[in-house]
């Protein structure tokens, strides 16, 4: 099953779906054609409250790989890093809480991305992959591309890694990030309260 966030809504697809059960699902999507999704993002976009839609289409069985031919797809990486005290790093960047990542560039894996994102946006070294974690997916419209469809749809690829070092943290201005701070267990609720859906998901998953 694909989770796929536009904002903090929620829409689920893939094969595993089971149209019957009832998690907060409001309603069934059934996608005839491009315009028809494109469309029902405009109307969530619109949406006050948060909501979970189970998305399926009887045109395009493999609806991912549908879409991701259809709108712009960005490869990401990033890093839920954690120290020798257990604590968790994040960034801040416009107001909100964050994991370090960024797009993966031409040769790159994405372990070598997520390391690279991790050191550019935080200033530290002596990283190290422990394992692989869930991968997430957003929506959303890009300011920088200049076509009439301008949607993404973005998979970051995420990793938890050790850090060994004790260097300064220092935020990269340049990505508008405002502040890098190792986070304990117990002060996570201030995360939470600042952060996005995908990331809630990605760290009930990992603190499970």
């Amino acid at each position: 099953m694909y989770k796929v966030f536009f904002n903090d809504h929620q829409l689920l697809w893939g094969p595993e779906i089971n149209n019957s059960f009832n998690d907060n699902i409001e309603q069934v999507v059934d996608i005839e054609c491009f315009d028809g999704f494109i469309n029902l993002l405009s109307k969530l976009d619109k949406e006050k409250h948060v909501v979970k839609l189970i998305i399926i289409s009887k045109q395009q069985p493999d609806l991912m790989a549908w879409l991701k031919d259809k709108l712009t797809h960005i490869a990401a990486a990033g890093g839920l890093v954690i120290n020798e005290h257990g604590q968790l790093l994040f960034i801040k960047r416009l107001g909100r809480w964050d994991l370090p990542k960024g797009g993966i560039e031409g040769g790159e894996t994405p372990e070598v991305a997520a390391i690279r994102e991790v050191a550019e946006e935080c200033g530290i070294s002596q990283l190290a992959i422990k394992r692989q974690l869930p991968s997430t997916f957003h929506l959303y419209r890009s300011p920088y591309i200049r076509h009439g469809n301008n949607w993404v749809l973005k998979e970051t690829s995420w990793f938890e890694l050790s850090c060994a070092g004790s260097d300064q943290l220092v935020p990269q201005a340049e990505e508008q990030i405002e502040e890098v701070r190792w986070v304990s267990k117990e002060e996570l609720p201030e995360v939470y309260s600042q952060t996005y859906g995908n990331l809630k998901d990605l760290l009930d998953a990992y603190l499970d």
